[in-house]
């Protein structure tokens, strides 16, 4: 896990949250890169539509982690799964330990993924694919104890795999909110430091056009 803080850190760093790197010199060739890619990406109209997206996908992230929380609590922490029938191979791990394995996992990995491909680094791309395969063995294997070697009934195999699909899902959907949303903070903080204005398409034909018809 050091590894994985280390590689977060990193991300935020590249991303120059730290206030010591936007010096008198302005903004790096790279990250004026990263915020136009950001604002094509998330197809930001303005400046003022970015506080309304930050809000809505933190929203909406709290909101989907929640249920999460719930269908957890509900479904398999309060369910009468018997603990000790299908303890899964990896770890010895039972369908409780599972099923939190697999939302820590799948959220993790969607983080990884998400940074990788906004900054193009290989690390985290790495451990985010090496967590994916932790959580399809994890989904697959009530399958194979049902289908393959019997040690469950084909109907709770069916329902164990369901839960983790569901679970699996919900945080890779909350993953992406969450980056994007801290994505887009890092976006307001770099504009609000460099005196950078965004406009909308519509702002910036007009006043293409108003600039080519004063030429003529």
């Amino acid at each position: 896990m050091s590894m994985s803080g280390d590689t977060i850190e990193s991300s935020l760093e590249e991303f120059g949250q730290d206030e010591e790197r936007f010096d008198a010199r302005g903004p790096s060739e790279h990250r004026r890169e990263l915020a136009d890619r950001l604002i094509r990406r998330l197809n930001v109209k303005d400046h003022n539509a970015i506080f309304e997206m930050i809000s809505a996908k933190a929203y909406y992230s709290g909101i989907l982690m929640t249920i999460l929380i719930f269908f957890y609590w509900i479904f398999i922490f309060s369910a009468n799964d018997d603990p000790e029938l299908g303890v899964s191979i990896l770890m010895k791990f039972s369908f409780a330990d599972v099923a939190i394995a697999v939302m820590v996992f799948g959220l993790l990995s969607a983080f990884f993924r998400d940074y990788s491909r906004e900054l193009g680094q290989l690390l985290p791309s790495l451990i985010s694919g090496a967590m994916i395969i932790v959580c399809g063995f994890y989904f697959i294997e009530p399958l194979v104890n049902g289908f393959v070697n019997n040690d469950l009934e084909i109907q709770t195999a069916l329902w164990r795999s369901a839960r983790l699909g569901v679970l699996w899902g919900g945080v890779t959907y909350c993953a992406h909110f969450l980056v994007d949303a801290s994505l887009l903070l890092w976006l307001k903080q770099f504009c609000a430091n460099h005196d950078i204005e965004i406009f909308s398409p519509a702002v910036e034909e007009s006043t293409r056009d108003s600039t080519v018809e004063s030429i003529a």
